[in-house]
C-alpha cells in the first residue's frame, strides 16, 4: 500500500473512531515516528499516516501538528488497546498484535476474522527466507513487514467477489 494520505488537524479532529479498522502504535524501532491508520467509509478504505512525533518537521507550525496526545484523545479505544491489548482477558474494539520493539497493530474486531488468514499467509511467506531459529526471532517483526500487504490481498479478493 504505502501510498499514505496526509490529513490536516481540523479534518483529523472530525474522524470517528468507529470508522477505524486498523491503527498502529509506535515503538522503539521500526516505526517510532508516528502511526498509520485505515478508515472505512461505506465500502471504501482510506489509509492515513500521521508522523513527526520523534523527528518533527521544523517548518510545521506546532498548532497544526497532530500529536500522539491528539491521537489518544481522538481514538481512546486505540490507546486503551495499546495499554491493555496483550492482556488475555482484554475485550475492546481492537485486537492488539505485537510487532516487536514496542510496535503494535490494532485491528477492529469487526474485520479481524476476515483479515487474520491473509495476515497469517503473508507472515508465513515473509518467514520462508529464515531458518527455524531466525523464524522464531522474526515472527513479530514479520507482522510489521507485511500487515499492509495482507490488507491489500484481502481487498483484492473482496473485489473478485
Amino acid at each position: 500500500m504505502n501510498n499514505y494520505n496526509k490529513i490536516n488537524k481540523p479534518n483529523f479532529l472530525k474522524l470517528n473512531e468507529a470508522d477505524v479498522m486498523f491503527i498502529t502504535n509506535p515503538g522503539r524501532m521500526g516505526d517510532e515516528d508516528g502511526s498509520t491508520f485505515i478508515i472505512k467509509n461505506n465500502n471504501e478504505f482510506t489509509i492515513y499516516r500521521v508522523d513527526g512525533w520523534m523527528y518533527s518537521n521544523k517548518e510545521e507550525k506546532q498548532e497544526d501538528k497532530i500529536t500522539m496526545g491528539d491521537m489518544a484523545k481522538q481514538f481512546p479505544k486505540w490507546f486503551e488497546a495499546w495499554e491493555h491489548g496483550e492482556e488475555k482477558n482484554y475485550k475492546g474494539k481492537y485486537r492488539h498484535l505485537y510487532m516487536g520493539f514496542g510496535n503494535g497493530l490494532n485491528i477492529d474486531n469487526y474485520i479481524y476474522d476476515e483479515y487474520k488468514p491473509y495476515l497469517d499467509k503473508a507472515v508465513e511467506k515473509n518467514l520462508e527466507k529464515y531458518d527455524e531459529k531466525e523464524k522464531e526471532e522474526m515472527q513479530y517483526a514479520a507482522i510489521f513487514n507485511v500487515w499492509e500487504k495482507a490488507f491489500n490481498d484481502m481487498l483484492k479478493d473482496r473485489n473478485k467477489e
